[in-house]
């Protein structure tokens, strides 16, 4: 696997941090654990948060900071047990995809239960935690050779991981492996440029804005 797109500095931070919603982690952790290079980034962005919370763990405390250290009880700093961010796990299940996105398939790739769009472009809408089910939307799409999705920009932030196939867009050729990480700044319509399906997970924290009429009229339906 050739992965030649990877996840952006900024998400890569986010992510370390804890910041992301719920399914632009679940992507990113699912893309990690196929690309050595976003894992060593990531692994350097720990060492660096380690560093600077030991240097800030150090430095003498302000009068003001002491007398807060004093009235706030050691029990109410934060519990790393409590961490809502999926764990790597770059094993594969009997489902054909990495961990954490095998934890929530229904099946393999060549049996979900698609639903039809439009003709030629499927989704399949994923599972999300208790806490976090109205903070963003994370679902598998399908489009067909040849297909091409309606145009559209974004309100957020939007990633895309191609797990099998590839498609083609104004930003260049993502295959197998690749992940597009897009923001509101972003205008494209991929299209499926191989014999095969391209399936992707896509993940984002707020609705896409479709250019055509028609399109924003099937945007309920889409449910993005």
């Amino acid at each position: 696997m050739s992965i030649r797109h990877h996840i952006g500095d900024d998400t890569l931070m986010a992510y370390v941090n804890g910041t992301l919603v719920e399914p632009l982690s679940v992507v990113v952790a699912t893309h990690l654990a196929i690309c050595p290079r976003c894992r060593k980034s990531v692994a350097l962005m720990e060492d660096l948060a380690g560093l600077l919370l030991m240097e800030a763990e150090t430095a003498p405390l302000s009068p003001a900071e002491e007398a807060m250290a004093d009235i706030i009880p050691s029990s109410a700093s934060p519990d790393p047990g409590n961490d809502d961010q999926p764990l790597i796990k770059p094993d594969y299940s009997n489902t054909g995809v990495p961990m954490p996105l095998a934890e929530r398939m229904p099946a393999t790739l060549d049996d979900i239960p698609w639903r039809t769009l439009i003709p030629g472009i499927s989704h399949y809408p994923l599972p999300k935690s208790g806490s976090q089910k109205n903070k963003g939307t994370l679902r598998l799409l399908k489009i067909a050779p040849g297909k091409t999705m309606p145009e559209h920009s974004h309100t957020g932030q939007e990633l895309t991981l191609i797990l099998r196939g590839s498609y083609i867009d104004d930003l260049g050729r993502f295959q197998t492996g690749d992940i597009a990480d897009l923001d509101s700044e972003t205008l494209h319509q991929p299209v499926a440029d191989t014999a095969e399906d391209c399936i992707c997970l896509i993940a984002t924290d707020a609705p896409l804005k479709f250019s055509g009429f028609f399109s924003r009229l099937l945007q309920p339906v889409f449910g993005i």
